[in-house]
């Protein structure tokens, strides 16, 4: 039997009833962290598996029933199964408020030893942090095949910095994060926002990444030249997390502004 794949719109849809607040961008986010690993159609676009929405699913619901961090999340999935990914089953909420089964018995909850999260019990301080995934080298002509836009409306896009593309000898080049800024910016037009009012997206980012500056800053200093390695790792994982918690806030107080738009009822 042929395996079936979903787009990235169609897992937002599936799971927009218990998750009303996920976003596409928040997928992608994830997807950066190396926390899910959708595959990739040849123009680019994702595609997810069903194990792959049940790992998404499973992510979500421990940042919104146990509000853990991604780090915690991500020591839990690797510990799972051997394929690495968890089935709908395996919730670790102790109180399990949605009626759920209880975890699997291969679960880290499950494990004799295993202690409750933020404890600060229990917890292996030797693991070693992911190696970082590397950057994708995209050309001009492969981020236009995989989005779509016009050759018009990158330069716009470039020209007011939303996309920064690097030289690799006399040739420029884009990561997948440009490509993923591209996307989004052409779909917000094809809604009928101009390019150019993307400035504002840019602008809050850049203050928010100010306010996130000095703390990561502070953690990378906290442990000395001797421990630049483990302090690196340590700063790393707070700024995923400070980015993580800044789109969620941001998420809401747009549907919190945004409720005058909206009929009652």
């Amino acid at each position: 039997m042929t395996e079936q794949f979903l787009s990235i719109g169609e897992v937002l849809a599936l799971l927009a009833e218990e998750f009303p607040d996920v976003t596409i961008s928040k997928i992608r986010f994830l997807e950066s962290q190396g926390l899910i690993t959708p595959e990739r159609t040849a123009s680019g676009y994702r595609k997810f598996t069903k194990p792959e929405v049940d790992r998404l699913r499973f992510i979500l619901r421990e940042q919104k029933d146990n509000f853990l961090p991604l780090r915690v999340i991500r020591d839990r999935l690797e510990g799972e199964t051997s394929d690495g990914f968890l089935r709908p089953q395996d919730v670790t909420d102790p109180s399990m408020p949605r009626g759920i089964q209880l975890p699997s018995p291969g679960h880290p909850t499950n494990r004799q030893g295993a202690v409750a999260p933020g404890s600060g019990a229990g917890v292996d301080n030797s693991r070693k942090p992911l190696a970082p995934k590397r950057r994708e080298r995209l050309s001009r002509n492969d981020v236009l095949d995989a989005t779509g836009v016009s050759t018009e409306m990158l330069a716009v896009l470039e020209k007011m910095k939303l996309v920064r593309p690097r030289m690799m000898g006399v040739d420029p080049y884009f990561d997948e994060t440009d490509r993923d800024i591209v996307h989004l910016a052409g779909r917000l037009a094809a809604l009928g926002i101009d390019p150019r009012l993307l400035m504002t997206w840019r602008l809050s980012a850049e203050r928010e990444a100010d306010v996130f500056e000095p703390l990561v800053r502070s953690a990378l200093s906290a442990r000395g030249v001797n421990a630049l390695g483990d302090s690196s790792s340590e700063a790393m994982k707070l700024l995923d997390d400070l980015i993580a918690l800044g789109e969620e806030l941001r998420t809401a107080l747009l549907r919190n502004v945004t409720k005058g738009l909206r009929p009652e009822g």
